[in-house]
């Protein structure tokens, strides 16, 4: 199972064995289906981040939508969640792509990676209330030396404000869970192919492309039904479609 250091992993395993509730059934926003229809609708599935922030949108459409795109983001505390999407702030992370035809898989991981996303921002443990050694003021270390020299184990403790920022950066996580839901994990799972029984799961292919194709260690492993390309995206202007130039990466 890919994981990145996370609070509540048990949960989201947890979760991931009882499957997700199924996408809301209706008619598909245009907005949403562009041109392509309800049949190829989920294909593909584009990952935005903040590059501040680290925090993840998902999207069904390579152009951020404000109004779906800022409900995905919870509040974490004050100014944890912005009134309105700075398009310059954000910029496509990786683009999930499926074979024609199969939007349905799509819609089906879309709905996975929305779930363990809310999970991740909502089931958190203790572990999440104490600094990491790079986040240490000089008071922090100076406090540890003064306990440690008492033989006591002492971990400074985040703030509200900091673990709201903690909240928030979904990133890694988010990188983890596009391995684990891509290799099949969890009942339901619409990757694994349709007949396949017993034995070795048979999974459908799929193609992961990345602005930064580093960004993809932060998952352990990836199955073998998953394939790797790098995209070029210049930054955003509002109003203005981007350009998108894939290659293979090596």
């Amino acid at each position: 199972m890919n994981h990145a250091s996370r609070p509540g992993h048990g949960q989201l395993l947890g979760l991931l064995r009882a499957g997700v509730r199924h996408a809301h059934s209706g008619r598909l926003r245009g907005a949403a289906t562009g041109s392509q229809g309800a049949e190829s609708h989920g294909e593909n599935i584009w990952v935005f981040a903040h590059r501040r922030t680290e925090q993840v949108i998902y999207s069904f459409t390579k152009k951020l939508d404000g109004f779906h795109g800022l409900k995905q983001l919870p509040f974490n505390g004050k100014k944890t969640k912005p009134a309105k999407l700075r398009k310059d702030y954000w910029s496509p992370l990786a683009l999930i792509r499926f074979q024609p035809g199969q939007g349905s898989v799509g819609r089906s991981v879309f709905q996975k990676l929305r779930e363990l996303k809310h999970l991740h921002e909502v089931a958190w443990t203790d572990e999440l209330r104490h600094k990491r050694p790079e986040e240490f003021s000089s008071q922090d270390k100076k406090k540890i030396a003064e306990q440690k020299d008492q033989g006591i184990d002492y971990q400074p403790i985040r703030s509200k404000e900091e673990r709201g920022i903690a909240l928030n950066a979904q990133k890694k996580n988010a990188i983890a869970d596009i391995a684990s839901v891509l290799a099949g994990e969890g009942r339901g799972n619409k990757v694994v192919a349709a007949g396949a029984e017993g034995g070795e799961k048979e999974l459908v292919d799929v193609t992961v492309s990345w602005a930064n194709d580093q960004d993809k260690k932060y998952a352990e492993t990836w199955s073998k039904n998953v394939s790797h390309s790098l995209f070029e995206v210049p930054a955003y202007v509002a109003g203005e479609p981007e350009k998108q130039v894939t290659k293979t990466a090596a």
